[in-house]
C-alpha cells in the first residue's frame, strides 16, 4: 500500500478491500462515540473535521452519514499523500451522495499544519505507518491544527493481532496487497504503551487511551483539558 510504484488499478483494489476490513471492524461507530462530545458552535457554523491520511475516503463518508442522521452540521476534509487516493475517495463520496466530504492531496510529514482551522483532527490506520520520529510530528501537527480535539485510532501491535490480520483480511478481500499489508501494518504498530510515550513527546498530555475490537486501540486528546 506504500509503494509509490504501485500502479493505480491495483491501489484501488486494495483501498476496497480496506474499505470492508474498516466495515467489519466498526471503527466509524468508535469514533462517532468520540466525536459526541465535541461542543457544537454558538454560531451555529459547521464543525470542521480533518482526517489526516484518509485513504479510500469511506471513514468520513461514514461519519458524515451518522452526523446527518443526528442533524449535527459538520463539514469533512481528508488528506491523503496519494492523488490515486485522493481521486478514489472522491468518486466514492459522490457515489455515497455526501456533498460536505471533500479531499485534498497533502503531504501531512512535509507540510505545516494550519494552527487551529479544524475543530477535530484525526487519523485512522496512519501510525503505525510511521517511526517513532515521523508519529511524534505527525501528532504535534494535529494538535497545533485542532482547536477542540484529537482522535487517534491504530492497530496494537500482539500476537493475536497479527493472526487476526492474517485471517481477516484474507476472508475479507481477494487483494494479496491487503493479505500482505495487514499483517505488516501490526508488526509495525506501537503498544498502547509505546503511544502514549509518543503523545507525550508530542505535548498530548493528558490523554486517554482504549482499547477495542479488533485489536485497535483510540487514543482522544481534547484541547479543554
Amino acid at each position: 500500500m506504500d509503494d509509490p510504484a504501485l500502479d493505480r488499478a491495483t491501489h484501488q483494489q486494495a483501498l476496497a478491500g480496506l474499505r470492508r476490513v474498516n466495515w467489519w471492524s466498526r471503527t466509524d461507530s468508535v469514533i462517532w462515540n468520540a466525536l459526541k462530545t465535541v461542543q457544537p458552535k454558538a454560531t451555529g457554523e459547521p464543525l470542521r473535521i480533518l482526517d489526516v491520511g484518509s485513504g479510500g475516503g469511506d471513514l468520513l463518508c461514514r461519519l458524515a452519514g451518522r452526523f446527518a442522521g443526528h442533524e449535527i452540521p459538520a463539514v469533512f476534509t481528508g488528506w491523503d499523500i496519494s492523488l490515486d487516493a485522493v481521486q478514489y475517495a472522491t468518486e466514492q463520496a459522490r457515489i455515497a451522495g455526501v456533498k460536505n466530504v471533500s479531499f485534498e492531496v497533502h503531504d501531512c510529514l512535509n507540510e505545516t499544519f494550519p494552527e487551529q482551522k479544524f475543530d477535530v483532527v484525526m487519523c485512522s490506520l496512519f501510525l503505525h505507518h510511521l517511526d517513532e520520529h515521523d508519529a511524534v510530528s505527525l501528532l504535534n501537527g494535529m494538535r497545533l491544527a485542532a482547536s477542540q480535539l484529537v482522535l487517534v485510532d491504530d492497530l496494537v501491535r500482539s500476537k493475536f493481532g497479527y493472526w487476526l490480520a492474517w485471517a481477516g483480511c484474507r476472508i475479507l478481500t481477494r487483494c494479496r496487497i491487503v493479505h500482505i499489508d495487514g499483517p505488516l501494518s501490526v508488526e509495525g504498530a506501537f503498544t498502547t504503551a509505546e503511544a502514549l510515550k509518543i503523545a507525550d513527546y508530542a505535548r498530548l498530555s493528558p490523554c486517554r487511551i482504549t482499547r477495542h475490537w479488533p485489536q485497535r486501540f483510540l487514543l482522544q486528546w481534547s484541547r479543554a483539558n
